[in-house]
C-alpha cells in the first residue's frame, strides 16, 4: 500500500529534476506524466506559482489551485503526501501527491498526481482477497477514511461520523505506529493497525461478525421510485437556491455578500459543480469554488440560457450543453434583485447530470439486463449508463441512423410524458443487437422536461 504512493512521489521528484520541468516546458513535461498514467490511475498535472495548471489529459485547464489548503505549503518547497481531494466536476475522490520544482533555489512550479481512490480501493480489494469476516480501511491523521473495503465509506470521517466506541479506539490508535484495538460496531470487533512508513495514514484490519457483513437489502430498481427520487433532488436544489437568495436579499449590494451566497449554496449541494453570479449584462462576475476563478469576467451573454434569463427574468432550467471541461452540463438559474427591487442579474447552479443521477441509482440494484437513460424531448441524451452516448442527439447522430424503430419510438417518447414500447439496439458493452422493452416517465423543472427511460430485455 505504501509503495503505491512512494513510487508516485519518487517519479514526480524525478520529473521535477529534469531540464524540461525547471525550464517550464510543458511540451517536455507532458510525455513524462503520460508515462505515469499507465501505472496508477490519477490526474497528473503541472501547476505554476500563480495557481494555474496544466493536466496530462486536458493541457491548459483554465482552473486555478491557488486557494487550495495545500498550495502555500507546496509553493514553500514542501511535498504534499495524501491530501484528500473531491473533484466537483468529475465526482472523483482522490489523494494528492505533489512535489515542488526548484530552480536556482526558487520554487518555479510543482508536479502532482491526484490518485483516484475508488480505482485504488478496487485494486486493493482484489489483491488482498480477504476471507469473509474481515474488513480493511485506511485513515489519515484527521480520521478521514482515505480507502475502505466498501468504497462508499471513502471520505467519511471516522472520528466525527463513527460511534463513540470507534471514535475512542481510533483516537488512541492514531497516536501510535502500530498495535491492536477493539471497538463496538454492532458487535465486538478486534483489529490490528499499522502506520504507513511514508505517509501519515494508518491501515486497519478488523475482524467482524458474520451478521455485520450482511448488507441491507437493496430494492430492485423501480422506475416509479427512481423518477420520484430524481424529481425530489431537482426540487431540493431549486428550493435551496431560492431560499438562500431570499435569505441573502439584503446582503447582495457588495461582492462579499454575493460570494457568501455562492459558498453557502455549494456547501448545501455537493452534487452541484459550481455556483456563479452573472450580472445584468450577461457577464460572469463571481464564481465558487475558487478553483474556477479564472472564468470570472467571462462574457456569457450569447449563451441561450443566459439570454433567456436576461429576457424573462424568471427561474430557468437550461437544455444540456457542452461544458469547457468536456462533459455535458445543465444550468439552473434564479433572478437576483437588490434591495430596491432592481434586477441585477442571476445566481446560476452548474450541474453535471451524471453526478446527480449516479448516486440515486446506487440506492437500488439495477438488474443486469436493465439499463436507464434520460432524454430531452428534442432528442438530446442527458444521461446514459454508457457514458459515450451522453450528449448525443437521438434524431441526428449517425450512431442511431440504422435503427428506424428506435427513432420512431424516440418520437413517441418526445411527444408523451409517459409510455411503453420496444425497440432493437445493440446490447450494452457489445455489438450484438437485441430486442429491448421499455417504459418511460417524466421529471420537470421550470418548464424543462426530462424523459426517464428504463429499458430491459424481455424475459424468455
Amino acid at each position: 500500500m505504501d509503495s503505491f504512493f512512494v513510487h508516485t512521489l519518487a517519479s514526480l521528484e524525478l520529473i521535477a529534476s529534469t531540464p524540461e520541468a525547471k525550464n517550464k516546458d510543458w511540451n517536455g513535461i507532458k510525455p513524462y506524466l503520460k508515462q505515469l498514467e499507465a501505472g496508477l490511475p490519477a490526474t497528473y498535472f503541472w501547476v505554476l506559482p500563480d495557481g494555474n495548471y496544466y493536466s496530462a489529459a486536458l493541457d491548459y485547464t483554465n482552473l486555478n489551485l491557488a486557494d487550495r489548503v495545500y498550495f502555500k505549503t507546496l509553493m514553500a518547497g514542501n511535498p504534499v503526501k495524501g491530501f484528500p481531494i473531491h473533484s466537483r466536476s468529475s465526482g472523483k475522490k482522490s489523494a494528492l501527491m505533489a512535489v515542488p520544482i526548484v530552480f536556482d533555489s526558487k520554487v518555479v512550479g510543482a508536479l502532482g498526481a491526484s490518485v483516484f481512490l475508488d480505482e485504488l480501493h478496487a485494486k486493493l480489494n482484489q489483491d488482498l482477497a480477504l476471507p469473509p469476516g474481515y474488513i480493511w480501511y485506511v485513515l489519515d491523521s484527521g480520521g478521514n477514511t482515505m480507502l475502505h473495503k466498501d468504497g462508499d465509506f471513502i471520505f467519511m470521517n471516522a472520528l466525527t461520523q463513527g460511534g463513540q466506541s470507534l471514535r475512542e479506539a481510533l483516537s488512541e490508535a492514531l497516536k501510535h505506529e502500530s498495535g491492536a484495538m477493539q471497538y463496538m460496531l454492532g458487535d465486538v470487533r478486534h483489529a490490528h493497525y499499522r502506520k504507513l512508513p511514508s505517509m501519515d495514514w494508518w491501515m486497519i484490519l478488523a475482524q467482524t461478525g458474520e451478521e455485520a457483513l450482511q448488507a441491507p437489502p437493496h430494492l430492485t430498481l423501480s422506475l416509479d421510485r427512481f423518477v420520484q427520487d430524481l424529481q425530489n433532488r431537482l426540487d431540493q436544489i431549486d428550493g435551496s437556491l431560492s431560499k438562500l437568495i431570499a435569505k441573502s436579499h439584503s446582503n447582495i449590494e457588495k461582492e462579499d455578500g454575493i460570494r457568501n451566497l455562492l459558498v453557502s449554496f455549494i456547501n448545501e449541494n455537493p452534487d452541484v459543480v459550481d455556483a456563479s453570479f452573472v450580472d445584468g449584462k450577461g457577464v460572469l462576475r463571481q464564481i465558487e469554488p475558487s478553483e474556477y476563478k479564472n472564468l470570472e469576467n467571462a462574457d456569457l451573454s450569447k449563451r441561450d440560457h443566459v439570454t433567456a434569463m436576461l429576457k424573462s427574468r424568471m427561474p430557468a432550467f437550461s437544455s444540456g450543453f457542452p461544458a469547457f471541461e468536456g462533459f455535458l452540463a445543465v444550468d439552473l438559474a434564479h433572478p437576483l434583485y437588490n434591495g430596491r427591487k432592481n434586477f441585477v442579474g442571476s445566481i446560476s447552479a452548474f450541474i453535471r447530470p451524471e453526478l446527480l443521477i449516479d448516486p440515486l441509482l446506487k440506492k437500488s440494484v439495477l438488474p443486469a439486463d436493465h439499463e436507464l437513460w434520460i432524454m430531452q424531448p428534442d432528442g438530446m441524451i442527458i444521461y446514459d449508463q454508457d457514458k459515450e452516448e451522453i450528449g448525443r442527439m437521438l434524431f441526428e447522430d449517425p450512431m442511431y441512423a440504422d435503427y428506424a424503430n428506435l427513432l420512431d419510438l424516440g418520437k413517441q417518447i418526445a411527444s408523451k410524458p409517459t409510455g411503453e414500447g420496444s425497440y432493437i439496439f445493440v446490447a450494452a458493452g457489445s455489438k450484438e443487437k437485441v430486442i429491448k422493452n421499455m417504459a418511460w416517465q417524466t421529471v420537470r423543472l421550470h418548464g424543462r422536461e426530462w424523459r426517464v427511460v428504463l429499458a430491459y430485455k424481455p424475459y424468455e
